[in-house]
């Protein structure tokens, strides 16, 4: 049975430039009642990890010029993920009336820890141990990200305590299940997406979820992104969504995963680690604009569907 959610406003969040092209989608955002904010001037001190005073920076940009409810946050890049605990924080705050399940969809299970600051790749730590949230509960994962987690710095203590589930679409073993520790969950190819799809719902035991999706869980044919990519369809992820979302209260959600010719910043150091980062991680070449084209026509069904659901 549907719980009633508040109304969802559609927020653009420029970090780095991934709406100038998307024209349609901007239109349909503002119709929507939407709102735009400007934030490029901070995205490279942000791109791929942040120290404290970017995340503070972005944080009181937020607090000034985005809207103070539930809001539906597109932030352009896959290398901005680790915005999304502020996200969930503004959210909690805005809507808070008991715990929250974080659902997160992604090719990477962004778990590893990172030190004095916010990683792409280490914001789920934050996520799950912010005041009002149960679990996350994360998705489609397909990279082999997850083996030997231990050497990687990964936050087993969640794993173990049940406040982090990892539900990975194909392990990268090829098996039907992944075990994480102690912990084995079964894999979306070994169940099917339809059973899969009662799975996730019955794990959900909030009444409120906070959705966050980076498109690189998406596979080749439905995204092209700063990253490797994923196996799930559009088609299944919607359905998945609509499940979820017709059986709890959504009080936010973002959506990362647009391709961006990157620019790093944070000082000259910090520019240099990222670019030599971003070269041992992310592959080399750049999708052909008719490929990232696809991007827009997945933000713009996402969209309607989470204003949709939500009204």
């Amino acid at each position: 049975m549907r719980r009633l959610s508040d109304r969802l406003t559609p927020v653009l969040l420029d970090l780095d430039g991934a709406f100038e092209d998307q024209g349609v989608l901007v239109e349909e955002a503002l119709a929507a009642g939407g709102d735009q904010v400007a934030a490029r001037d901070l995205g490279p001190a942000l791109r791929l990890w942040s120290r404290p005073p970017a995340l503070d920076a972005l944080r009181d940009r937020l607090s000034r010029a985005a809207p103070s409810g539930p809001s539906l946050v597109f932030t352009g890049s896959g290398d901005f993920h680790h915005v999304s605990p502020l996200l969930i924080e503004r959210a909690i705050a805005a809507s808070w009336s008991g715990p929250v399940t974080v659902l997160h969809f992604d090719n990477h299970p962004d778990w590893v820890r990172f030190e004095n600051g916010l990683h792409c790749g280490s914001w789920v730590g934050r996520a799950a141990r912010l005041p009002g949230v149960a679990k996350v509960v994360t998705v489609g994962v397909c990279s082999r990200d997850v083996e030997r987690p231990t050497p990687k710095g990964a936050h087993l203590d969640l794993i173990e305590d049940g406040r982090l589930e990892i539900y990975p679409y194909r392990a990268p073993d090829g098996g039907p299940a992944l075990k994480v520790g102690s912990v084995t969950r079964p894999t979306v190819e070994s169940l099917g997406e339809a059973a899969f799809v009662d799975l996730l719902a019955a794990r959900i035991e909030t009444d409120a979820v906070y959705v966050t999706i980076d498109k690189d869980v998406l596979r080749t044919a439905d995204a092209a992104t700063n990253w490797d990519q994923g196996r799930t369809s559009l088609s299944f992820l919607e359905a998945m969504l609509t499940r979820v979302l017709d059986e709890h209260r959504l009080i936010g959600a973002d959506i990362v995963g647009d391709w961006t010719r990157p620019r790093y910043g944070g000082g000259l150091t910090a520019a240099v680690l990222k670019q030599a980062e971003a070269l041992l991680d992310q592959p080399w070449t750049a999708p052909a604009d008719a490929v990232r084209q696809v991007n827009e026509g997945v933000n713009r069904r996402l969209l309607r569907l989470f204003v949709q659901m939500a009204a």
